[in-house]
């Protein structure tokens, strides 16, 4: 019996690991936080914004308040794959300080993920940053857990007024230094803001796992501080939408994600801004 149940288990934390494979398009360790950045299908490395900073590490230099921010996703629908997340920005120097922390799963599959990260304005058109991340993945067997290390490194280009361009690299350490292998991501964006109103992004993502994606999102300024938003990505296949507020003092959102196989994913966040 106690066999059926180490192997129930086992099963279990498997499959989970494949869900959450799934949903962050054969990158499980990416971070899917940001209710905002949901309803952009995750075209996220030329935007700006609290949850976009962990996303895209130069974007920090544009973070400009103390912040703190809140977001939980419930992937499918399940309770077991929710994804509850803390951040913290603090402004220092030209740049900002941030601080994220991710928690995956239930009692007997769980992912701890932990991140440090900084970002700087160089110049007048170029901010970059960087990230050091801590995964511990936690399973019922102890032989099975691991804790890896890796690191991300990003950029932003403004060269002209309404234009961004963004470049993200995860993971660029080679994985002999590793117990597991973790796939190297890099992503090229661009952003185009046509008025205060109309926001679009696109992203082209490819991995050395031979893995590629697009995503495609668009927000639209529905009235004075309220927003709408809508996406799409290519691999898996899937729309996203969402809606939100935005003001000096907090920012809340709601976002929806779909996966060709596997159902909806809601996302809810809520950000602070404290001075």
């Amino acid at each position: 019996m106690h066999n059926q149940n180490s192997l129930l288990k086992l099963m279990i934390s498997t499959i989970m690991a494949l869900m959450s494979i799934a949903v962050n398009s054969q990158n499980p360790y990416r971070l899917s936080a940001g209710a905002r950045e949901v309803g952009l299908a995750y075209a996220t490395s030329a935007t700006t914004g609290f949850w976009t900073s962990f996303h895209n590490q130069a974007s920090l230099a544009y973070m400009q308040k103390l912040s703190l921010g809140v977001n939980q996703d419930n992937r499918f629908g399940l309770s077991e794959l929710s994804n509850k997340t803390f951040g913290f920005i603090l402004p220092s120097g030209h740049g900002s300080l941030g601080a994220v922390y991710s928690y995956y799963g239930y009692t007997d599959y769980s992912r701890h993920s932990a991140g440090l990260a900084y970002g700087m304005k160089i110049g007048k058109i170029l901010s970059v940053g960087v990230q050091a991340d801590l995964f511990s993945t936690r399973r019922t067997l102890d032989y099975e857990n691991t804790n890896e290390l890796t690191c991300e490194i990003g950029a932003l280009i403004k060269p002209v007024k309404g234009l961004t361009i963004g470049l993200h690299t995860f993971n660029p350490l080679p994985n002999k230094i590793r117990e597991l292998d973790m796939p190297t991501v890099i992503t090229l964006g661009m952003g185009y803001l046509f008025s205060d109103t109309f926001f679009t992004t696109i992203d082209l993502e490819s991995s050395n796992t031979g893995h590629s994606n697009i995503r495609f999102g668009a927000e639209m300024k529905a009235y004075e501080n309220f927003y709408l938003r809508g996406g799409l990505m290519t691999n898996p296949s899937g729309i996203s939408f969402g809606f939100g507020y935005s003001g000096n003092i907090f920012q809340g959102n709601i976002g929806f994600i779909t996966h060709e196989n596997l159902g909806l994913t809601p996302s809810l966040s809520l950000v602070i801004f404290i001075r």
